[in-house]
């Protein structure tokens, strides 16, 4: 337990960091309600955070390289401890797209150096406890961060101050930590193509869960909000889904071990088309919100195992010597879907009220459901397949993504020396 003992610290600065920037995306999506933004364009300004993220994914580990990962983290944490205390001063729908993209660009920064720094000091050893605990503060951090909105009013200005306070806490366990800080390399191209090739399902199952999940954390509650339910009750909402999130992610994956995967990832995603469909029907009726918390609960123990087990099917089928390349693939077609999510679910909520949210995610789910099932029919088994592990599919992983580039770069320089 040693090496696991010297992560202590990163893990703290990742999980303060999950509860300030849970807390603030909830925050901020019901601000610019408040504020009297059209929805479409909420979901343009809050999708903008994950062009910041997908961005920052390749290019924020450029600063990490040059000034180290204390410095870069510490920039990084100014940065975005800045964005919510600019967003109380200036309401300007157009400052606020540039602020959620630059809080996005921070934030990917520091996962960069976070994760690569967690990624280089586990061993083999140690490996799948460290990716379960990391796992486990994915969900618990973005979980619990909901509750914190039940502190005061959104339409205040302390939850601002308390985001921003909490950005700046989470410098303090890195800055004293005695772990050795690794040293990155300037990354390469990052290549889609092959994983597409090699497994359509894990590529767009990836982008599914990319357009599902950040159109719930950046939408979800605006939907709430509109089928009547209160501040608290909405922290509570988005709370049971994100953390019902841990509830089926082994149960799944070990069930993916033994039969085919691209059937299981159907059986999920028409387990949350069916539930997208009860939710839609619930925030239009006037029923008790016990019920409206159950469904979202039995959404999220559903919705976000469909990264998990895309990465899974993926790595059945490619190349066991790339692992890294598919990691970055994959999570560039997440962040693809990221990006569109917030806008497009904005747009079906202007067109058909608070259950457009639930009626895109159910249809995109529908249709994930339908390519799973005639790509298992068209391709059959895979030859090996690897055990299934977890993956938070709440958290796009730009430390998993810069690795890839990385190492898809090498193996580029390789290929070229060779005659």
């Amino acid at each position: 337990m040693g090496p696991i003992r010297q992560l202590t610290a990163l893990l703290a600065s990742y999980g303060l960091l999950l509860l300030a920037n849970g807390m603030f995306t909830t925050l901020l999506s019901l601000r610019t309600r408040l504020e009297g933004f059209p929805t479409e364009l909420i979901g343009l300004v809050m999708g903008s955070y994950f062009i910041g993220l997908f961005l920052g994914a390749r290019y924020a580990a450029g600063v990490v390289n040059k000034v180290g990962h204390i410095r870069a983290f510490g920039v990084f944490a100014s940065l975005i401890s800045i964005t919510p205390l600019l967003h109380m001063l200036v309401v300007s729908p157009s400052l606020w797209f540039v602020l959620r993209l630059i809080a996005g660009f921070s934030m990917a920064g520091l996962i960069v150096v976070t994760e690569s720094w967690l990624n280089a000091r586990a061993e083999d050893h140690n490996r799948g406890a460290v990716l379960s605990i990391y796992m486990i503060i994915n969900y618990l951090g973005a979980g619990s961060a909901q509750l914190l909105l039940m502190l005061d009013d959104p339409g205040g200005y302390r939850l601002f101050l308390l985001a921003s306070i909490t950005f700046s806490v989470s410098l303090i366990p890195v800055l004293l930590t005695r772990t050795v800080a690794p040293l990155p390399e300037p990354p390469g191209p990052l290549r889609i193509s092959p994983v597409l090739k090699a497994s359509p399902v894990g590529f767009f199952g990836a982008m599914a869960a990319g357009l599902i999940n950040a159109s719930f954390y950046t939408m979800g509650p605006l939907s709430a909000q509109d089928a009547g339910l209160s501040a608290d009750e909405i922290a509570l909402f988005l709370a049971c889904g994100i953390l019902g999130g841990l509830v089926l992610q082994i149960p799944l994956g070990r069930l993916s071990d033994r039969i085919e995967r691209r059937k299981v990832i159907a059986l999920a995603s028409t387990g949350t088309t069916l539930c997208c469909g009860a939710l839609a029907w619930l925030v239009m009726q006037e029923v008790e919100v016990k019920w409206l918390l159950l469904g979202s609960f039995s959404y999220g123990c559903l919705a976000f195992t469909l990264y998990s087990l895309a990465g899974a099917h993926a790595n059945d089928w490619g190349d066991p010597g790339r692992r890294m390349q598919t990691a970055g693939a994959l999570l560039a077609g997440f962040g693809i879907g990221a990006i569109l999510g917030p806008f497009l679910s904005g747009t079906a909520m202007s067109a058909l009220g608070p259950s457009g949210l639930f009626v895109f995610n159910g249809a995109v789910a529908f249709m994930l459901a339908l390519f799973s099932l005639y790509q298992s029919a068209r391709r059959g088994m895979a030859q090996s397949k690897p055990r299934f592990v977890p993956q938070p599919g709440s958290q796009y992983s730009s430390d998993e993504l810069y690795r890839a580039v990385q190492e898809e770069g090498e193996q580029d320089k390789v290929e070229s020396r060779q005659p």
